[in-house]
């Protein structure tokens, strides 16, 4: 059985229970997987919310085909729950039983009922289908540009549009089958490391710092691994964790929740019986899962399942006759949290946004698809959606593909980012406004991010383009980017770089009576003069010259021919921020 290491407060199992000390009233607590789940991972654990550690009390945990389960207490990091860790897996398709010996459990349906039950699915093994490695230095763009310090196939940057008005804020973005890349408003590269497959490239925040964060899948040896990631601001991977559960970790999303939480989305392949659709006995049925884990310790401390709570029969995807491939009726594309604390989810398949109760697990409203609870207003009809947002005004946002593709008919022509409100009381949604560039239409991915200064910033997914919008729908900035494949989303934020001086290349060579060094510094945000230090083939090095930073490479051309270079990036105050290794004349040095 494989599980996330943890760390924090791990206390004392029984042999068939498992208790703590109370030390204070009784209190309703929420449960993970959720009373009633109907498709709980075997490898699950079991996450108690809304109550400190020492409130538990005794608990005893019993399958009703593997008995009575031994495990470990795990505290979460925030102070406000506990998981427990089981011994042994549970065994597929048996109904799991919870009782406290004193806290009730919401959901339940009886406010001071002291037990609830869930059931496991019949589910595949994890993992992800076969692919190709993705190639070293990352797959050649259809144009590029390249650097005599940074001899990489970069793909190509075309600012569209430029106006006044528009962010300072760098540009995010991550073509699959290239890497992560930043450049700033001049379409000038700041960061590019090929080779990565990742998605959801942005910048975020961890334990209160600036980070970087994404998705990866790789592929090691004859196995598909995923991953998520955070980098510090010297592009060091300080964190990677996967989704909790025994459950695969999904690209659709990875969104910071708190200082030390997550949302990411996951799945694995449920066989169900869908011939009340008029489908098959056995079919392989992908379950969608959204999870909040607490980076710290490791646990899921919120879960909720597609499969139980959203029926088959609400997706517009054929119910299939035939297994080729798991069956993906949800398409779960994004995971937000609501004023009130409840759960926002967008389902690509069933064109629906829905609205979660977190502590219980249970759809409060769908708008949208095939069973919506809302009326929409004038203008405000949507598809196949991404990025199902909130905002601190109180408006929400997403981006409408109105697309699909394959066997899913168009219901657009052009793609939309969408600002709307939501009147919960009248169940009814307002459109504010919509932005549109063009015909795109984009049958996949895609985001709206609403920047702190109004405007409106949209990735068009399978189209390669990043836009930004004024609030009334002028567009002051579109970016086009080259990329044999596409990035799920486009972001734009400020960031400051400051990686290890082992990311400064230098090249040197000799043009006539005097010579060129090129130097640039992968990720660094913060270099204003380059400092040349040049010397002969041994002895000392002198300060040659101080030249200005021009872009991601600065050039300079210094008199004769000496034997080495060193190159020093110089702050904006004169401060040293790094100094490259030594460059003979001629070579490449990085």
């Amino acid at each position: 059985m494989s599980r996330l290491a943890t760390t924090g407060l791990t206390l004392l199992s029984l042999v068939f229970a498992v208790a703590l000390p109370v030390t204070a009233q009784a209190k309703p607590i929420a449960a993970y997987p959720s009373p009633n789940v109907r498709v709980a991972s075997n490898e699950t654990t079991i996450s108690f919310r809304g109550i400190k550690p020492k409130q538990l009390g005794k608990v005893t945990v019993r399958g009703s085909r593997s008995g009575l389960h031994r495990g470990r207490f795990v505290a979460h990091s925030d102070g406000k729950g506990v998981s427990f860790v089981p011994r042994r897996d549970f065994q597929f398709k048996e109904r799991v039983t919870v009782k406290s010996a004193r806290n009730s459990f919401i959901g339940t349906g009886k406010p001071a009922k002291r037990k609830y039950s869930f059931a496991t699915g019949l589910l595949k093994p994890k993992g992800w289908r076969d692919e190709p490695q993705v190639p070293k230095q990352g797959t050649t763009p259809p144009e590029w540009i390249t650097y005599r310090s940074f001899p990489l196939k970069v793909p190509k940057v075309t600012i569209n549009v430029s106006k006044e008005g528009s962010s300072d804020g760098d540009i995010f973005y991550a073509p699959r089958t290239n890497g992560p890349i930043i450049v700033d408003k001049t379409g000038e590269l700041v960061y590019y490391r090929p080779g990565l497959r990742v998605t959801d490239f942005r910048k975020q925040s961890y334990r209160g710092k600036p980070v970087l964060t994404w998705w990866r899948r790789a592929q090691v040896g004859e196995f598909v691994e995923s991953s998520y990631a955070i980098a510090n601001s010297s592009y060091k991977v300080i964190k990677r964790f996967e989704a909790g559960n025994g459950y695969t970790s999904d690209p659709h999303e990875f969104t910071m929740a708190s200082r030390n939480t997550a949302y990411v989305n996951s799945f694995r392949t449920v066989v169900m019986d869908l011939r009340q659709y008029g489908g098959l006995k056995k079919t392989p049925v992908m379950d969608n899962v959204a999870q909040e884990v607490d980076l710290r310790t490791g646990q899921v401390i919120w879960e909720w399942h597609s499969l139980g709570n959203i029926k088959v029969g609400e997706t517009y995807m054929p119910i299939p006759r035939k297994i080729t491939r798991p069956f993906d009726y949800f398409h779960l594309n994004s995971i937000a949290r609501d004023k009130d604390g409840n759960m926002l989810i967008s389902a690509r398949h069933t064109s629906g946004l829905y609205k979660v109760n977190r502590q219980t697990g249970k759809v409060m409203w769908r708008m949208g698809g095939k069973d919506s609870d809302f009326k929409l207003g004038a203008g405000f009809r949507y598809a196949y959606q991404h990025d199902f947002r909130r905002h601190a005004n109180g408006t929400y946002s997403i981006f409408e593909n109105g697309a699909a593709g394959g066997p899913l008919p168009n219901r657009a022509r052009i793609s939309k980012g969408f600002i709307f409100r939501i009147n919960e009381k009248m169940r009814t949604a307002k459109l504010l406004r919509r932005y549109t560039l063009g015909g795109r239409l984009a049958p996949s991915q895609g985001n709206t991010q609403v920047l702190p200064n109004g405007n409106v910033f949209v990735g068009w997914g399978s189209l390669k383009y990043c836009t930004e919008f004024a609030p009334d729908g002028d567009v002051l900035f579109d970016l086009e980017y080259s990329a044999l494949n596409v990035s799920y989303r486009c972001y734009r934020a400020p960031w400051t770089g400051s990686p290890a001086t082992s990311a400064i290349g230098v090249k040197s060579e000799v043009t006539g009576e005097n010579s060129q060094v090129f130097v640039s510094w992968n990720g660094d945000t913060l270099v204003r003069t380059w400092r040349i230090l040049a010397g002969g083939a041994t002895g000392p090095m002198t300060h040659l010259a101080d030249v200005p930073r021009t872009g991601f490479e600065t050039m300079a051309e210094v008199p004769g021919h000496p034997a080495r270079f060193r190159l020093v990036g110089l702050s904006a105050d004169n401060k040293v921020l790094g100094r490259s290794d030594v460059n003979k004349l001629g070579e490449l040095t990085r």
